[in-house]
């Protein structure tokens, strides 16, 4: 009897660890996104390959954090991206080039991991559409 509870403490503690260190954000789809850097805001629509949305929303999808952070996200560096879905966003990023982010689905900002490129490939395909305009 002992044992059997022992061996059931040990795994619930896993499971509430395992559970809370690991963070991701809400899947989503998009047929186009809008993206900004600073004050400027470009729309996707009819102007990014489909690849390069599925690509963005794959790197959004694959978003895992350490955690919520008392940081302040700075806007001056900060890409923001609307991505829409059938006419309805789906989801909105605003990440700056710390890795300080806010999701359209909560009020707290969070850190991404470190090993996330999502800031950089945001910022190329934002001067790419930059370009265009």
């Amino acid at each position: 009897m002992r044992k059997s509870l022992f061996i059931s403490t040990i795994v619930m503690v896993y499971l509430i660890v395992s559970g809370c260190s690991y963070n991701s954000v809400k899947k989503i789809k998009a047929d186009y996104f809008d993206i900004g850097l600073g004050q400027s805001l470009y729309s996707g629509y009819n102007k990014v390959e489909q690849e390069t949305v599925q690509s963005l929303v794959d790197a959004y999808n694959q978003i895992e954090y350490i955690g919520q952070t008392n940081q302040q996200i700075n806007y001056e560096k900060a890409i923001t991206i609307t991505f829409i879905y059938n006419d309805q966003i789906s989801g909105t990023l605003v990440i700056d080039d710390k890795g300080v982010f806010h999701l359209s689905d909560s009020v707290e900002n969070f850190q991404i991991e470190p090993n996330n490129d999502i800031y950089e490939q945001a910022k190329n395909i934002y001067n790419d559409l930059k370009q265009q305009y």
